[in-house]
């Protein structure tokens, strides 16, 4: 770790880029099955809805949810050409590494039969690492779990969580059974440890059982979206009054696309109810907003702009924390935001923080892993 330490010290003179949330995705659901066995190909080829699993709930007039320019020159859905990704995303923007996020993660934890989606997540794992990871060594991967079963989740992360490639376990924000804070989830958060895994939180498809926000399904996808942090700010508090970081100390979690500006808010709310509220739960040993600056990042898109005054938006990170926030792109999504234009107006040593220091030490990443980002392939 020392010499990790040192490298990134040494790099502070080039700016490099490190983006924690990429989205890939298969061209159509036939890639998946391909990597089922025998019992899910068939289970697969006789469901006669299995293809709407990516069905979107809202209709998104932003181009469908994706940028323009995306699509791939022989008119493939967005994010399902390497090489496409590799010229828009990694020369164009110049990003040294990328952490790769399967649209179909977002779906997992919204299907009614768990075995059904622990089989989609595993067939997801090793697609990623063949059709992806395999292919350049500046992507890292996300172990795609159904939550819906913890025990075969954690079965899952255990299967390929220790793959070089693989730095997180990928979770949809909605939890399909209770929050994350119920100990019926312990065995995922246990395995992520055991495999020195970050946990990452993703905004995810709404539909099923609870998995709205908190008025139901709202009427507009502009509302829906503006709601996102209520689900976040619910799992965070689901997370530490359960005592999720006591009883895993060594656990590291990230919210992404659910924003940062709520956060301050939220630690003062929970602290200041835990200080009256403390016998009803003993096992909360300190105030809530110190779990937070220990165990949780949070991804930067989309990154709030201040037209009036900036120095709100410096406020804030320095309530959250300066070595909290990670760079996420969210390519190749409608929300995308630019390493080279959207922190233009942060001081140099916290953009550089953002974009390279902060989630090189959230990711854990190694001396190897830091000479791929200085080398490229």
């Amino acid at each position: 770790m020392e010499m990790v330490e040192e490298q990134l010290t040494n790099k502070r003179n080039s700016l490099k880029v490190i983006d924690c949330d990429v989205h890939v995705q298969e061209r159509s659901f036939d890639e998946l099955i391909e990597y089922m066995d025998p019992h899910w190909k068939n289970f697969a080829h006789s469901a006669s809805q299995f293809r709407q699993i990516m069905n979107i709930s809202y209709a998104i007039v932003a181009n469908g949810g994706v940028r323009k320019d995306s699509w791939t020159p022989d008119g493939g859905y967005p994010g399902t050409s390497i090489e496409f990704l590799q010229k828009q995303l990694m020369e164009e923007h110049r990003i040294n590494m990328a952490v790769l996020y399967p649209n179909s993660t977002f779906c997992l934890n919204s299907l009614p039969q768990d075995h059904w989606a622990s089989a989609i997540g595993a067939a997801l794992n090793d697609w990623l690492i063949d059709q992806w990871l395999s292919k350049d060594p500046r992507f890292k991967g996300s172990v795609s779990i159904a939550a819906a079963d913890p025990k075969a989740a954690a079965r899952e992360i255990d299967r390929v969580g220790g793959h070089p490639q693989m730095v997180q376990v990928g979770l949809a924000i909605h939890s399909p059974h209770r929050g994350y804070g119920d100990e019926f989830y312990d065995p995922i958060w246990e395995a992520a440890v055991r495999n020195n895994l970050v946990c990452t939180f993703h905004v995810s498809l709404p539909g099923g059982q609870n998995k709205y926000h908190a008025t139901g399904a709202q009427k507009y996808y502009g509302e829906y979206q503006s709601l996102n942090c209520l689900t976040y700010q619910a799992q965070m508090a689901s997370m530490i009054f359960g005592g999720v970081f006591e009883k895993f100390p060594d656990l590291k979690v990230a919210f992404v696309e659910g924003g940062f500006g709520w956060a301050p808010n939220m630690m003062y709310t929970m602290d200041t109810h835990w200080k009256a509220l403390r016998l009803e739960t003993p096992w909360v040993k300190r105030y809530p907003s110190e779990y937070v600056r220990e165990h949780f990042w949070f991804g930067t898109q989309p990154f709030i702009e201040s037209v009036q005054d900036h120095n709100n938006i410096l406020q804030l990170i320095e309530m959250v924390g300066t070595d909290r926030l990670i760079f996420t792109s969210d390519y190749p999504h409608w929300e995308f935001d630019s390493p080279t234009s959207a922190f233009n107006k942060l001081p140099p040593d916290l953009k550089r923080k953002i974009l390279f220091e902060n989630p090189a030490k959230y990711l854990g990443l190694s001396a190897e892993d830091l000479k791929i980002i200085e080398n490229g392939i």
